[in-house]
């Protein structure tokens, strides 16, 4: 698990850190007037990261948003699109291409999550999930690179909301109270028919943990609790 620390301070050597490489990350904070987007203040933070890696040059991960209750999501969504609009600054950067999954609201998982974490698939097949990257605004939202990996098999797996839901359920199983929520992504412009569809599925297999979905645009990462494109 990684965490963000403020300018300044540098955290304690060891604490709650994975044994990647430190890397510098700027977040700017904006405000928006009308069409036009000013910078109103930059901040350094320092986090640990592992690396994620590349399978015939496409991303092998998944990226995934934590966030500690719901009255947090819309804001993290700004502040992660601001994040994401950085990465796509440097190609390089291991969250530019990945794309969103889905988001899940729990204030436990938030500050608490694994680096791995393994669930049974069958009887004969175990999964195992890893937080390839994570970055941070402590306590209030995580986004994280995720990659399924069989371990009899040492092949990656693609993650589905059903499989990453599975997981997320059986991690939260021991912390009594904890009911979390989870919101699936879809691009920008997904016809509401298909959206409504998976939805109504995913309920039907998962009763009370399905919230109102999130809406990413692929070209520019940005997340938004409504679809603008089919409100025109």
């Amino acid at each position: 698990m990684c965490q963000v620390w403020p300018p300044g301070h540098a955290g304690t050597p060891g604490e709650g850190r994975s044994s990647g490489p430190l890397r510098l990350v700027q977040s700017v904070n904006q405000k928006r007037h009308g069409s036009h987007v000013s910078a109103a203040r930059i901040e350094e933070y320092l986090i640990m990261t592992t690396i994620t890696e590349t399978v015939r040059d496409v991303p092998i991960a998944r990226l995934f948003l934590f966030v500690r209750r719901t009255d947090d999501l819309a804001s993290a969504c700004q502040q992660v699109e601001e994040f994401l609009a950085y990465c796509r600054s440097r190609p390089s950067d291991s969250f530019a291409n990945e794309r969103f999954l889905g988001a899940w609201v729990d204030e436990h998982t938030v500050t608490s999550l694994p680096q791995k974490w393994v669930r049974p698939l069958s009887a004969t097949q175990t999964l195992l999930l890893t937080m390839r990257e994570i970055f941070a605004l402590w306590g209030i939202w995580s986004v994280a690179s995720i990659e399924a990996v069989c371990l009899e098999t040492n092949e990656r797996m693609v993650l589905t909301h059903n499989l990453l839901l599975d997981a997320l359920i059986t991690l939260t199983q021991g912390n009594t109270g904890t009911v979390g929520a989870y919101s699936p992504v879809f691009a920008r412009g997904t016809p509401m028919e298909q959206v409504h569809a998976e939805i109504k599925q995913l309920s039907l297999r998962y009763p009370l943990r399905i919230a109102d979905p999130i809406y990413c645009d692929p070209d520019t990462g940005a997340l938004s609790l409504q679809d603008e494109l089919s409100c025109h």
